[in-house]
């Protein structure tokens, strides 16, 4: 027997071993899965079901923290772009598509920036408006208002 046949002999017999001992999880991932579920994600996800009902709850929590950070990851990494920074248009896109809202073009009839201009020039405008005087105290001016007493002078010496 050479090495070479040798070799062979010793790799499929670990890999027999492994395969017997580990085996190979298929895990389907569809398009009813949110976007940030992946493979390892799901892996995760059932483990942590097993580990509850097994009554294994610490284990089950400690695996939930991984998995919500790992699906914190996965979305960062989905809503960023090549800049590194989050892109406002790319974020509510997603958040359109995770609540299944439509993002729908609004015409208002009659509505432009002269109507808009009219309508704010109306609402902050107070007919009932009076300019106030100046009421001078003293070398210091102080604005007064109707109906307000003026409050009494301190003695700033003290």
């Amino acid at each position: 027997m050479n090495v070479q046949s040798a070799f062979d002999s010793f790799y499929s017999a670990t890999l027999e071993l492994l395969n017997y001992f580990y085996p190979e999880r298929v895990i389907t991932v569809s398009s009813r899965d949110p976007t940030y579920i992946t493979p390892s994600i799901k892996a995760m996800l059932r483990r942590k079901n097993r580990l509850m009902r097994s009554g294994r709850v610490e284990e089950a929590s400690a695996l939930a923290k991984h998995i919500g950070r790992s699906i914190a990851a996965r979305n960062m990494k989905r809503l960023k772009r090549d800049g590194g920074s989050i892109d406002a248009k790319d974020m509510w896109d997603a958040v359109r598509h995770l609540t299944g809202r439509k993002q729908e073009d609004v015409q208002l009839d009659g509505a432009n920036a002269e109507s808009f201009n009219v309508h704010y020039a109306n609402i902050s405008t107070d007919p009932d408006y009076r300019t106030l005087g100046v009421i001078g105290v003293g070398t210091a001016f102080r604005v007064g208002c109707p109906g307000v007493p003026a409050p009494a002078p301190t003695n700033s010496r003290a």
